[in-house]
C-alpha cells in the first residue's frame, strides 16, 4: 500500500513539474527603441520593457477612439525618457494603488503583450510591473 501511494504520487507530481513550466509566461526584454524600430517582430508578443517613469492618467491616451482595447478600462502610464509606447494597466488590476502611489524618476519594468494600431500607436498591455530601484 505505502509503495503504491508512493508511486502515485511521484507520477503526479511528474506531471504537475511540465504543466507548471507551460503556466509561466516568458517575456522578451526589449526597449521601447526596439519596439518601435521592430514592430512587426514584436506584434502580440510577450515582452518587458525597463524605464522611468513619468505619470499616469486614466485619459491622456484616450485621443485614439478606435483601438484594441476600452482604453477607458484602464490606467495609461509614461516610461522615459522618451515615452514611444503607452503602456495600459487594467483599472482592476492589484497593483493599481502602487501605480498611483509611483513616484516620477522611479524605474519600472513593465511585462505585456505589445500591440499596435497602425504605424503610429504602440502600446503595451500590461500584466504586472515591478519596481527595480
Amino acid at each position: 500500500m505505502r509503495r503504491l501511494i508512493t508511486l502515485l504520487l511521484v507520477a503526479v507530481f511528474t506531471l504537475l513539474i511540465p504543466l507548471s513550466s507551460i503556466a509561466a509566461k516568458e517575456y522578451a526584454p526589449s526597449s521601447q527603441a526596439e519596439l518601435t524600430r521592430n514592430m512587426d517582430d514584436f506584434l502580440e508578443k510577450d515582452v518587458s520593457v525597463e524605464g522611468t517613469f513619468l505619470f499616469t492618467g486614466s485619459d491622456f491616451c484616450y485621443q485614439i477612439r478606435k483601438t484594441k482595447i476600452n482604453t477607458r478600462d484602464y490606467f495609461c502610464f509614461a516610461l522615459g525618457p522618451v515615452n514611444l509606447i503607452r503602456f495600459y494597466l487594467k483599472k482592476n488590476h492589484i497593483q493599481v494603488p502602487e501605480l498611483m502611489g509611483l513616484k516620477k524618476g522611479s524605474k519600472i519594468r513593465a511585462y505585456g503583450t505589445f500591440d499596435a494600431m497602425g504605424r503610429d500607436y504602440k502600446f503595451l498591455v500590461v500584466d504586472h510591473f515591478e519596481v527595480v530601484e
